[in-house]
């Protein structure tokens, strides 16, 4: 099949005007509004995030709006690069992009009159990627819009800050939040929004929400955790399919695409990293203890888990402290960006949940990191995330937000023992902070402990944080 084929098969849109995506009618993430606002200016828009997140959708939802809108059809080009089972040249985007100008447009990227939509799905499999759209966008005079997506970040946003800067917007797509788990899955559900800065002034409306509707949230939340963080997998039946959906169709292919990509020669000792990580989240970890546990170099260890960062499947939370540069030094801490792996692992039910609490403690404790990094992390203004530690003390969360600061610990169980809180109190204590919180199985309440104000909120409540989106320019 020539390009001109696969670009004519590719595009629906080009032959019949009426035609949409059917991916239009399908409920939109929350980033969504975020990513159609920035189509209004010419800088590129760089997608990025684990395999079976939603990007394609997204970019197919995408030019169902650019179409509902007036675009002209033949102004808006996608093009899926699936080809996984090798990398293509870079000469290979260039005919693609050519192509389309020369067949389909009959004009020359310095003669477009009106600006054109180039979506590019799945990037990562053409090398020099960057290079390219560089020359074409330079060429335009700012009438071409080029929308790329992947799944590995070292070749998408690392190569986009080297050459492309001043010329990119970068974005990452996670999991789907728990708000989009209901809404893609048409679960009508009451909300409440808050923020755990304003927990004083919305204790009271908190309460009043968790006495009527935070049973079935609760219950909701169940399947979130065990298999709910990728849009497809309630299509997926029995439990044991969505494990084997979630290990295989996602984890696997991406371990599959980092041994390719990076030319990993030793796959196996790879994949028993990978593996070995994600079934100790939550903790504190030094590479040179784990290498001695499964007897790896601790060069090699580095190595691996930064691909494994670099794929958004761990990411790392490090001890408190003011100095950043001292910060990267100190002890630190191993998650994953979506507890499913972990769960699918362990052959995890939700029923699990409930009948075997404690095995969820450290599951629990990476959920509430993930809505702590997506809330407090994502924007970068003033926020700071971390973990604190002295000596045989600790402290879950640290939650800086411009001058004020929240202590967060997690305590998954029905009967929290009041007396194991003295450490959060003198930290709340010494560091003057209005209150701390502690993250619990069901136990909401507000109470003072060492003469320190304390929030007992559920994790199920915690889901309905919302985060604040945003894109970065390079």
């Amino acid at each position: 099949m020539t390009i001109l084929q696969q670009l004519q098969t590719k595009n629906d849109w080009w032959i019949d005007n009426k035609f949409r995506p059917v991916e239009s009618l399908w409920p939109n993430r929350t980033m969504f509004q975020v990513l159609l606002e920035n189509l209004a200016h010419p800088l590129m828009l760089n997608i990025v995030g684990l395999r079976r997140v939603g990007k394609s959708t997204l970019l197919k939802q995408l030019i169902g709006t650019l179409l509902e809108q007036g675009i002209e059809s033949k102004n808006i080009c996608y093009f899926l690069f699936d080809y996984a089972s090798q990398i293509k040249k870079a000469e290979f985007l260039d005919d693609v992009i050519s192509t389309y100008l020369d067949e389909i447009l009959l004009t020359r990227i310095t003669q477009l009159k009106e600006r054109i939509y180039v979506f590019l799905d799945e990037i990562q499999y053409i090398e020099n990627w960057e290079a390219i759209l560089k020359k074409y966008y330079d060429l335009s005079n700012k009438k071409i819009k080029f929308i790329v997506t992947g799944s590995q970040s070292i070749l998408l946003k690392g190569k986009s800050k080297e050459s492309l800067a001043g010329r990119i917007f970068d974005k990452y797509l996670p999991p789907l939040s728990f708000l989009e788990f209901l809404n893609i899955n048409h679960e009508k559900v009451q909300s409440i929004d808050f923020d755990l800065f304003n927990l004083e002034t919305k204790f009271v409306d908190i309460s009043g929400f968790d006495l009527h509707h935070g049973a079935r949230i609760r219950n909701l939340s169940r399947e979130y955790i065990i298999s709910g963080q990728f849009p497809e997998t309630r299509q997926v039946t029995p439990i044991a399919l969505r494990h084997e959906y979630i290990t295989e169709s996602v984890l696997g292919k991406v371990l599959e695409d980092c041994i390719r990509i990076y030319k990993i020669e030793k796959s196996d000792e790879f994949k028993l990293v990978a593996f070995h990580l994600l079934q100790n989240i939550s903790s504190v970890f030094e590479l040179k203890n784990i290498g001695r546990e499964i007897a790896l170099s601790k060069v090699t260890l580095e190595k691996y888990l930064e691909y494994l960062k670099d794929s958004y499947i761990v990411e790392i939370l490090y001890k408190y402290h003011k100095s950043l540069i001292k910060q990267g030094r100190l002890s630190k801490k191993l998650y994953t960006t979506c507890v499913n792996f972990t769960c699918a692992f362990n052959h995890y039910k939700q029923e699990h949940i409930e009948e075997v609490p404690d095995a969820f403690g450290k599951i629990i404790e990476n959920l509430v990191y993930n809505i702590l990094a997506q809330k407090y992390q994502e924007d970068k203004l003033g926020h700071e995330l971390s973990f604190w530690r002295q000596e045989d003390k600790e402290i879950d969360f640290i939650v800086q937000k411009e001058q004020k600061q929240i202590a967060i610990e997690i305590k998954f169980t029905s009967n929290v023992n009041i007396r194991k809180f003295k450490v959060l109190t003198d930290y709340i204590q010494d560091k003057n902070l209005d209150y701390g919180i502690v993250i619990t199985k069901d136990r909401l309440e507000k109470r003072k402990i060492n003469e320190q104000t304390i929030y007992f909120l559920p994790y199920y409540l915690l889901l309905l944080v919302s985060n604040t989106l945003v894109l970065t320019a390079e």
